[in-house]
């Protein structure tokens, strides 16, 4: 009798506690993506125009209630931060006040001109933090989570160094792992049909290093900075390069 009763309760209070989430959606993400990349790419004094689409969520058929939608880019000087769960400080890049976003379904945002080149400094990371803010019912707000922010890693590039990728046919690799990430010294590869050849080329399509692969790749000799570890000419995973240790 017990197991029945709890059995009761317990969809009783599915029935009562029926919970729709909301969605989200950068719109036109996909024009600021270069060459199939995952991350999104600004140049120095780009003005960015950025859709927000969403729908709100409910509980027990009550709408939630929208508070705003945010939009801003972050910069962090801390190598290889998570551009999703890493501590990043309460501010966006491109306006003199250090809280400064724009709080819009659709509006514009403008890079400073004076922006650092990812390419230029391996320990600096940007990511776009965009999110809906609302409140369900009888409760309190909430800021983004699941469903409902987009935080896409951000590459802020010179117009040659988008132009290089832009015309380069990459097919993005993804049998073998290169590690670590950011590296140092020695570049280590696994997983199977291991290549036999190997480029290192800069943000430019330069190539600053090759040789055949014979186990591990020695990047000791690399300045800081963005690369491409390209496989027999037609794969490739892009790294960081951090200062020798």
């Amino acid at each position: 009798m017990k197991k029945i009763t709890l059995l009761l309760l317990f969809m009783s209070s599915l029935a009562f506690s029926q919970r729709v989430e909301p969605t989200f959606s950068w719109a036109n993400k996909a024009d600021y993506q270069v060459n199939g990349e995952e991350a999104v790419t600004f140049s120095p004094g780009q003005e960015i125009n950025f859709s927000i689409t969403h729908t709100l969520g409910a509980t027990n058929g009550v709408d939630d209630t929208q508070s705003f939608v945010l939009f801003g880019v972050q910069d962090e000087a801390v190598a290889n931060l998570d551009h999703i769960d890493g501590v990043w400080a309460n501010k966006s890049i491109g306006d003199s006040d250090p809280s400064y976003f724009v709080y819009a379904m659709t509006g514009t945002y403008t890079i400073p001109a004076d922006a650092t080149l990812s390419s230029a400094n391996a320990d600096l990371t940007y990511r776009v933090l965009s999110y809906l803010a609302y409140t369900p019912d009888g409760g309190t707000v909430i800021y983004g989570g699941d469903g409902a922010s987009d935080t896409p890693l951000v590459y802020i590039r010179s117009a040659a160094e988008i132009t290089a990728l832009s015309t380069t046919d990459f097919t993005k690799e993804t049998a073998l792992i290169m590690y670590p990430n950011p590296v140092k010294n020695t570049i280590f590869l696994k997983g199977q049909n291991l290549p036999e050849t190997y480029k290192i080329t800069n943000t430019l399509g330069k190539i600053v290093k090759q040789g055949n692969f014979e186990g591990s790749i020695d990047a000791s000799a690399l300045s800081t900075g963005m690369y491409f570890l390209v496989y027999d000419n037609k794969t490739y995973t892009k790294f960081l390069k951090n200062k020798s240790s």
